[in-house]
C-alpha cells in the first residue's frame, strides 16, 4: 500500500498513523488540516516549512 502525501498545498509530507482527515482529504497534522490559520507549524519531524508558505 502506497502512502499518500499531505493535502496541504505546500506540504510534501507523507500521511502517517496520526493523519488528520478533513473534508475528505488527508493531512499529516492538525496545523496542515487547518491550513495554518493561526501560524501553527507543520508537526512533521522532517522540518517541513509549509506553514511559512501558507501565509507568504
Amino acid at each position: 500500500m502506497q502512502e499518500k502525501t499531505c493535502a496541504c498545498p505546500h506540504c510534501n509530507c507523507q500521511l502517517g498513523k496520526n493523519a488528520v482527515m478533513k473534508d475528505g482529504k488527508g493531512y499529516c497534522c492538525q496545523g496542515c488540516a487547518e491550513h495554518h490559520a493561526h501560524g501553527e507549524p507543520c508537526a512533521s519531524a522532517t522540518g517541513c516549512e509549509c506553514a511559512k508558505s501558507a501565509h507568504g
